[in-house]
């Protein structure tokens, strides 16, 4: 096997959705990121980009993985002007971490995670988000430059005022997203926002999805700016989550409005408030089951969640969904053996467009097996940016979706 610099033999703590790598290496530069890729593209060595670690079951399974490359040691915050509201952070640095740094200043960057040890780079490369979503848009929108290594030993710049060797790409859009299929992004650039001085959330219950499905058509009627418009259903109960947040008397009165509008309203603030959304975000991961991420169209709510609990009920599994509301993508969790989670995937991929872009997160190495993770083989236009970027084909090591 080829020789990768400063690379070490990998541990079983290191694995990548049960597979321990082979080599690891946890450069501390730009330029030692890239001479790392550009030898293991010439040893043709299956590479896997790795930040917290957070999603790194995520993807088709595989049997063997060469080489792990780390981006831990990228974790600075590079340079943050407060005055024109941007940061420059490096790829490693935990969200949570830049978020803690930032609020000294009165800034932050709105993008949540469901995981304690999401990186920037994560983020980027999942275009992870979570309810601030409905407001701000996912880490593709916030984005404004971005460095990279790429498989041919060089570090490349977008954005900003320097773009080295790509003109015409806005290489930001292109590697968000791309689960670390094209480069390992070294270091990245965001627009930012003030803190805002007050938050509270509205709570409405329902005893059936139908009835939040006619209370969303009512919140949308309306000219209120919720920062989160969320929904969570399952056997037990459906809850319908409306944030605001804003100014001290913007968001008191649009808080006693919404609270008109929905059925049993409750409102929760400060540590109470924080507690329901951190709940809420993170509960469907720490249950059994396969996690599935998929979309609707936004006035569509009611369609949607009838195709998920019919693909349940045919399929002899359970349903549970949680996800954003107001822009139409959440999470199903499917509960059942391995056999009615397949059929309840396969079911649900039936739905379109009831339900769309139906992709398996999470789920056992059979199961993954069964039902192709992305649900579908890149189109010729990504396959071919895929080899424009690749063409040794070692990122992501076949995991996808690129």
């Amino acid at each position: 096997m080829a020789a990768v610099a400063h690379s070490r033999q990998g541990t079983p703590g290191e694995a990548i959705d049960g597979v321990t790598p082979r080599l690891v290496a946890e450069p501390t530069s730009g330029d030692m990121c890239a001479a790392a890729l550009a030898a293991a593209a010439r040893g043709r060595l299956s590479t896997v980009i790795r930040g917290g670690g957070t999603k790194s079951g995520w993807g088709r399974p595989v049997d063997a993985i060469d080489f792990v490359l780390s981006t831990r040691s990228l974790g600075d915050l590079l340079v943050h002007r407060d005055g024109d509201l941007t940061v420059t952070v490096g790829a490693g640095m935990p969200l949570a971490r830049l978020n803690a740094k930032l609020a000294a200043r009165g800034q932050w960057l709105p993008v949540d995670s469901a995981f304690d040890g999401t990186t920037i780079g994560g983020a980027l490369a999942t275009n992870d988000s979570g309810p601030f979503r409905h407001r701000f848009g996912t880490p593709r929108d916030l984005l404004i430059g971005i460095t990279l290594a790429l498989t041919d030993g060089r570090v490349v710049k977008s954005g900003g005022t320097v773009v080295k060797n790509v003109a015409g790409y806005d290489l930001g859009k292109l590697v968000t997203g791309s689960y670390g299929g094209l480069a390992v992004i070294v270091n990245a650039t965001f627009k930012l926002l003030p803190i805002p001085a007050a938050s509270g959330t509205v709570i409405g219950r329902y005893v059936h999805p139908i009835a939040a499905a006619k209370a969303l058509e009512a919140i949308r009627a309306t000219t209120l700016e919720p920062a989160a418009i969320d929904v969570q259903v399952n056997p037990r109960e459906c809850r319908v989550f409306v944030r605001f947040a804003s100014s001290p008397a913007a968001t008191e009165a649009q808080i006693a409005e919404m609270s008109a509008l929905l059925d049993g309203a409750t409102v929760a603030r400060g540590l109470e408030e924080r507690a329901l959304w951190t709940s809420h975000e993170r509960d469907i991961w720490t249950r059994s089951g396969a996690i599935l991420r998929v979309s609707w169209l936004p006035a569509s709510f009611a369609n949607a969640f009838m195709a998920i609990e019919r693909a349940g009920v045919d399929a002899g599994a359970a349903a549970e969904l949680a996800g954003r509301a107001g822009v139409g993508s959440g999470l199903v969790r499917i509960e059942g053996d391995e056999a009615a989670q397949i059929a309840a995937i396969q079911g649900l991929r039936a739905q379109a467009p009831a339900v769309d872009h139906v992709v398996v997160l999470r789920a056992s190495r059979a199961v993954k097996t069964a039902v192709d993770v992305w649900g579908m083989a890149p189109s010729a236009p990504a396959a071919a940016l895929k080899h424009a970027f690749d063409p040794a084909g070692i990122l992501n090591a076949g995991r996808g979706p690129l």
